[in-house]
């Protein structure tokens, strides 16, 4: 599939240009999180930011339990997050540097700009789990560690912020702006100092 090529997305219309599966997929809880989500946007649709959007999602769901997987870099977003959260659900979280594992202990590369202790997004995933969160929310996590938090965790994850350190946390803005598409660095330099 190239959908990102077709110019016409009949699919939107009814219209596929290919036969798939559609509802077969989705059963028990996966049905649920579909028509969860398709009833929020339906209801709410550009009325409700993100953090309003999980809320609700959440209410829905009737989770009492959420998680929040965040950057030790995003521990002020953390706690006024959790403080929000903590109003209305139970609220668990794990800061990506949870018991500590040093990137040495990994093999990871060392640079004086970033600290010796690694991320450790399995042990978040884990931790959250065990204390009962139903819904774990990511909150500025590296790219490939939210990778590895969504694949260890056993509750459904949503992202509340991507971690974008050059775009201020926003990494549309690259597909808004040609001066940032332009400038792209296919082949990049890495950082010596």
């Amino acid at each position: 599939m190239k959908c990102h090529l077709c110019t016409t997305k009949g699919c939107a219309r009814g219209e596929p240009c290919t036969p798939g599966r559609g509802t077969e997929l989705y059963d028990g809880e996966d049905l649920r999180l579909l028509k969860t989500a398709s009833d929020v946007e339906a209801l709410y649709y550009c009325t409700l930011n993100r953090l309003e959007e999980i809320m609700e999602f959440a209410r829905r769901m009737e989770y009492k339990t959420l998680g929040i997987a965040f950057c030790v870099g995003f521990s002020d977003e953390a706690a006024v997050l959790g403080e929000i959260l903590s109003k209305e659900f139970e609220v668990h979280s794990a800061c990506c540097k949870v018991c500590s594992m040093t990137k040495d202990e990994i093999g990871a590369a060392r640079r004086p700009w970033v600290g010796a202790v690694s991320c450790n997004p399995a042990e978040q995933a884990r931790l959250l789990d065990e204390a009962g969160s139903q819904f774990s929310i990511v909150l500025g996590l590296c790219v490939g560690h939210d990778s590895i938090f969504y694949r260890h965790s056993r509750a459904p994850v949503t992202t509340l912020v991507v971690k974008d350190r050059v775009l201020g946390h926003n990494p549309a803005a690259v597909l808004y702006s040609q001066y940032l598409r332009k400038n792209l660095k296919r082949a990049p330099g890495e950082r010596t100092e």
